[in-house]
């Protein structure tokens, strides 16, 4: 399942084409507004004394999300778009994907780095983030009756930095576009299209594409190979669940990491059945699963040399004659109990599973992604997922590589003291609270049960776009994906 970037872009020193995106701040257009000298990237001094004769005509103040066309001649056209307050990668990035939707379809056009940068921000990240904006701006989630949009092009990205420092920023920023596509097309197909064999092939797909290992097991091999919670979850709907292992062996040497995705790709809530305004975005559920396939899909463009597995257990929590009860005691893959307090709380039950086989694998990390509770949302908003952790190295890397690539985590602790409301006389652990506060922290509370003594942390994403902005239309976002690629590439280096 290989998805490609449309618009068709190179990097570039040398502008080309009849149109030039070009982006300013507020402070920058204000200043030639004010006649004040100042060096535009993309503008020479007759194009500056046409700005500057517009400007006072227009109420363009370069805000984000804004453009303004200033003729340049007879058949050329400068478009200034706005970055907002500062050039930031993101402000970069959603100016960047706006601009896809200003140029006329097939019009060749370049989009102009901006030669001035914060110091703390290396000119290759902000190239990558221009790059990355143009490769995301035209997404749109697209199916047979709905043909992909005609589109500008082909477009050059015109940097001041030399080919050997820009283009492999590019090829790496191209890499992990594509993988927050991929990510998006699985979350945003409708369950009726993607059930866990449909996920564990496209994950198997992207193994196979970027030369991993790939092993999936499926229906009653899951639960005889010692995953008897994601099996139990997935019993009662009529697709059985899968458990896919995708593995990138280096030599003898144990996994450095382990990356684990929540692929339930329906939640009815089980017999705990939920409202249907809950119920309406639960194809999205599959969101932390649909992240590290994403990430695979970059890692493998790119390349590393760590030696890593990824578990992505799959199923469709439905309700009928096989689905499981509250009060059910089931034991986990590394042979814990689990009394089922409620069939709502399934997602960490299969993430239980996965974190077990991990320990097994001896992975020296386990990083899991999922779309795990409402709680972390209420807490933290859509845009910021939850961060928990049990090892200080590993929670510095995710908050470090995540806030590069603005994709910003929250830590939130893990209370000891809250761990008795998972505590029940008839298993080792229930998989709900006996308290209805603190739900983002007592799940997480619930898989360090299983991930013990390891190197652990755990994301909770919301994996989906409410509004809708420039770059990240309505509909899944493929958030997580950069974090947990770069994750990967920056432990391999």
């Amino acid at each position: 399942m290989t998805q490609r970037i449309l618009l068709s872009i190179e990097v570039s020193q040398r502008p080309e084409g009849r149109v030039h995106v070009i982006p300013i701040t507020d402070a920058g257009f204000d200043a030639l507004r004010k006649g004040v000298p100042v060096e535009v990237t993309g503008l020479d001094a007759n194009g500056v004394q046409r700005v500057r004769a517009l400007a006072e005509l227009t109420r363009f103040a370069g805000q984000a999300g804004a453009h303004l066309p200033v003729m340049l001649g007879a058949d050329r056209l400068a478009v200034l778009v706005g970055l907002g307050r500062e050039t930031t990668r993101r402000s970069l990035r959603e100016a960047a994907a706006a601009a896809t939707g200003i140029v006329p379809a097939g019009v060749p056009w370049s989009f102009f780095v901006p030669a001035w940068t914060p110091s703390a921000i290396p000119a290759e990240e902000m190239l990558a983030a221009a790059a990355e904006g143009l490769a995301l701006g035209p997404y749109t989630f697209r199916t047979t009756a709905r043909p992909a949009p005609a589109l500008a092009g082909p477009c050059h990205l015109v940097s001041e930095l030399r080919t050997d420092r820009a283009q492999p920023a590019f090829t790496r920023a191209l890499a992990l576009a594509e993988g927050v596509i991929l990510a998006r097309d699985l979350v945003n197909r409708p369950a009726e299209d993607l059930g866990p064999d449909e996920l564990a092939d496209a994950a198997a797909d992207v193994a196979r594409a970027r030369g991993f290992a790939v092993a999936v097991l499926r229906g009653d091999e899951v639960e005889r190979r010692g995953f008897r919670l994601v099996h139990r979850v997935g019993r009662a709907s009529h697709r059985p669940p899968t458990v896919t292992v995708i593995e990138h062996r280096v030599g003898p040497a144990d996994p450095s990491l382990a990356l684990i995705g929540k692929g339930v790709v329906f939640d009815t809530g089980g017999l705990d059945i939920k409202t249907g305004g809950n119920m309406a975005l639960m194809r999205k559920d599959m969101g932390g699963a649909g992240a590290v396939i994403g990430a695979l899909d970059a890692i493998g463009r790119i390349g590393t040399s760590l030696p890593f597995i990824a578990v992505i257990p799959a199923a469709e929590n439905a309700i009928g004659p096989l689905a499981m009860r509250p009060g059910d005691v089931i034991c986990a893959y590394d042979g814990q109990t689990v009394e089922i307090g409620n069939t709502d709380a399934e997602g960490r039950l299969l993430l239980a599973d996965a974190l077990g086989y991990a320990r097994e694998r001896r992975a020296l990390r386990i990083v899991d992604a999922a779309t795990l509770t409402g709680a972390a949302r209420l807490a933290l908003g859509p845009d910021l997922p939850a961060l928990f952790g049990t090892d200080e190295d590993l929670v510095a890397r995710l908050l470090d590589v995540a806030a590069r690539s603005d994709e910003p985590l929250w830590r939130l602790p893990l209370v000891d003291r809250y761990e008795s409301w998972i505590d029940t006389p008839f298993a080792d652990v229930n998989n709900s609270s006996t308290d209805r506060r603190a739900g983002a922290i007592t799940a997480a509370l619930f898989l360090r049960r299983f991930a013990r003594d390891s190197r652990w942390a755990h994301i909770d994403v919301y994996a989906w776009e409410d509004r809708g902005f420039a770059g990240t239309p309505r509909g899944a976002n493929g958030m997580g994906v950069r974090t947990l690629a770069e994750l990967v590439l920056g432990l391999s280096s």
